[in-house]
């Protein structure tokens, strides 16, 4: 059996110190939240609020850098049309995208075939052709402002074109960093210390915990990434991969009070965050014991077979010494030249393959969502479920309980902040516990290894939308029971 682990050379201090430097170094770039202007006195563009030091540095690299660098032309005529950097590079990229690969379709160039990592960008099957012209179209339609108005106009549906943009500077920063918490040990050493905790608890490997970490301090992109790419290495099964995927990338903490902010919940944040963490928790232990988690393909990827030695234990020692050989002998095997050919890799798989397809599945499910009747039918029964939970206005809510399954953010812009508070705080949480949003974790899923199609991703997240809204109506009426609670 092969194994990443077990090197013939015995490491040494030095590798040890190489392994708690650079677990420290990520740590703190991608777990340890901080205020840049209490901290360093920082005055930037919202450097005074908590976030991961990487996300403040996306946060730099959009609001001080790249939205003060931007194209405006005029439009049909008089309309100014101003576009900050990062939306012209997804422009380019999108475009670069779609001409590389109808030339690899067309011509086949030996440059692209005989290079598996060009191949694997650009020599796409006839459904990533169509979806990668689509997302070009609507794009340059957002861009130049010719085209429907439901597509030019309307903030909801050009938003996307926004997150696109936007994970242009997420990827930017995170992929090269990304191997401090994967490569050099750190997730070998705390999976093997918790790993029977988290494998009774949630049937999971230890190791899992890095993802959990990685997504609540910085985002469920980021927990996604990490997760494919142990799994692509042999240390996830499917199965095991596709759990932590749909029940552990949550959304951060700091985008978990943008979505409370924008409903007016700002005020109720630590307990709008507590239920929402108990829940997932809770949901985290029930579903993966349940059709479909449970029967998904639990054996590791034939080409890298399994690389995990959690469970190899030698029998006399400690759990301790165990981890921090083994992320020793880990960060033995890491070569810092590895990290930047990794990210270039990242850089090509990403740009060159999601951007166009979050552009086309995201804004086409965003228009079926918001001009089909179909929602409001499907939604009938949730608002009769919702009634018998007692959520005021369960009807007119009804559709926000499942229009997340499109993008996070639809539940927050599309609710009636008028109505009841309760209400609000239900389907506030509710839309952060539901963790699957095509748009973006939804489209990474099914672009991955994992055994999950758009299906089953349907499937868990009706799951959880279900189990998950009595969980979250009674916590929140039992924690009204305590004089502390402010409604």
């Amino acid at each position: 059996m092969s194994n990443e682990s077990i090197s013939n050379t015995k490491p040494t201090g030095v590798h040890t110190l190489k392994f708690v430097v650079v677990s420290i170094i990520g740590i703190l770039l991608f777990m340890f939240p901080v205020n840049l202007y209490t901290t360093f006195g920082w005055e930037l563009a919202r450097g005074d609020r908590y976030n991961i030091f990487l996300g403040h540095i996306i946060d730099i690299f959009r609001h001080d850098l790249f939205d003060n660098i931007y194209f405006s032309y005029y439009a049909v005529g008089t309309y100014n049309n101003p576009f900050s950097l990062h939306y012209i590079l997804a422009l380019i990229l999108i475009t670069v995208s779609l001409i590389g690969t109808l030339i690899t379709k067309i011509a086949k160039p030996k440059a692209i075939m005989e290079n598996k990592v060009l191949r694997d960008a650009f020599d796409s099957s006839i459904l990533y052709v169509v979806t990668k012209i689509v997302g070009a179209i609507l794009i340059w339609m957002v861009f130049l402002r010719v085209g429907p108005a439901v597509i030019i106009d309307d903030w909801d549906v050009t938003a996307i074109a926004g997150l696109v943009a936007v994970l242009v500077i997420i990827f930017l920063v995170l992929l090269p960093f990304m191997p401090f918490i994967t490569d050099f040990g750190l997730m070998d050493f705390i999976g093997i210390l918790i790993r029977r905790v988290v494998r009774v608890l949630f049937t999971l490997p230890g190791r899992a915990s890095v993802d959990l970490m990685a997504s609540w301090f910085g985002s469920s992109v980021v927990s996604i990434i990490i997760t494919r790419g142990q799994h692509e290495r042999g240390f996830y099964t499917g199965r095991e991969a596709a759990v932590i995927a749909v029940n552990f990338s949550f959304v951060s903490l700091p985008f978990t009070y943008v979505v409370a902010d924008m409903m007016g919940l700002a005020p109720y944040f630590l307990w709008f965050y507590l239920i929402m963490c108990l829940t997932c928790v809770v949901l985290g232990a029930i579903l993966p014991r349940f059709w479909p988690q449970k029967q998904l393909d639990d054996t590791y990827l034939e080409d890298v077979g399994k690389q995990s030695v959690e469970d190899d234990k030698p029998e006399g020692m400690s759990n301790f010494a165990y981890a921090l050989e083994n992320a020793t002998k880990k960060a033995q095997q890491a070569k810092f030249r590895d990290v930047f050919k990794s990210a270039g890799k990242g850089y090509l798989n990403v740009y060159m393959d999601l951007l166009p397809i979050v552009m086309a599945w995201g804004t086409l499910a965003v228009l079926f969502a918001l001009y089909t009747p179909f929602l409001g039918w499907i939604s009938w029964p949730f608002g009769q479920y919702m009634r018998l939970l007692g959520i005021e206005g369960a009807m007119e809510v009804a559709p926000l309980a499942l229009v997340g399954f499109i993008d996070m953010l639809l539940p927050a812009i599309m609710i009636n902040n008028e109505l009841p508070t309760m209400t609000l705080f239900v389907i506030g949480v509710l839309s952060i516990v539901q963790i699957i949003y095509l748009a973006e974790t939804g489209v990474l899923i099914i672009k991955s290894k994992m055994p999950l199609g758009i299906g089953k991703l349907a499937i868990i997240f009706l799951m959880r939308t279900l189990i998950g809204l009595p969980i979250i109506v009674g916590l929140t009426h039992l924690f009204r029971l305590l004089p502390a609670f402010p409604f």
